[in-house]
């Protein structure tokens, strides 16, 4: 009963190590009204709220934050920017295979050692089955959770400075959508 406590807590925690947030360091274009953002103030750099900006220019960044219960609703608030320290947009996001497979295959291991040690008198399983069998198995439960679960990618952008002009939205390059596939040739045999 003490290893299947221990799986769920596994599970548990690869869930939350392989879903943190990941920055850019290559600053992003100016949010659009309707991009995600996060914001850090002054008073708590620590701390960023999400939200989504209707408008920002060198004075204030108006924005909309979900706000739950009573059904939940959207509530428009603006900020100035000289109590904003830290904007950063959503650029996307991204899958953590390898970060998964890593902490899965340690906590595995670990399994694997305390499987180990209570296998000692044990016929049916030898310590080294058991070392081996919960590091592949961590590791592997980790990769899945890891592919499956995404996280956040955001880039830091710049705050406008009084005088400073909003720059343009920049075009949009095609209005096709981005296609990605595989295409295998199959040869039928001639009669």
């Amino acid at each position: 009963m003490r290893i299947t406590r221990l799986s769920v807590m596994l599970g548990l925690g690869l869930i939350g190590a392989c879903a943190p947030a990941h920055v850019v360091t290559t600053p992003a274009p100016t949010p659009v009204p309707g991009s995600r953002i996060r914001y850090a103030v002054r008073s708590d750099t620590t701390r960023f709220v999400d939200a989504r900006m209707v408008s920002l220019d060198a004075d204030s960044l108006v924005f909309e934050r979900f706000i739950a219960g009573d059904g939940g609703r959207w509530i428009v608030t603006s900020l100035a920017t000289d109590s904003i320290a830290r904007l950063q947009v959503r650029v996307g996001r991204r899958r953590n295979p390898g970060r998964g497979a890593l902490i899965g295959g340690i906590v595995g291991g670990a399994l694997g050692l305390a499987c180990a040690s209570e296998a000692e008198g044990n016929w049916l399983v030898t310590p080294e089955e058991c070392l081996l069998g919960y590091t592949v198995l961590g590791t592997g439960t980790g990769l899945l959770i890891g592919t499956l679960v995404r996280s956040d990618v955001w880039a830091p952008t710049p705050l406008l400075q009084r005088g400073q002009e909003v720059p343009p939205a920049p075009a949009p390059v095609s209005a096709a959508p981005l296609r990605i596939g595989i295409q295998l040739p199959i040869r039928l045999p001639s009669p």
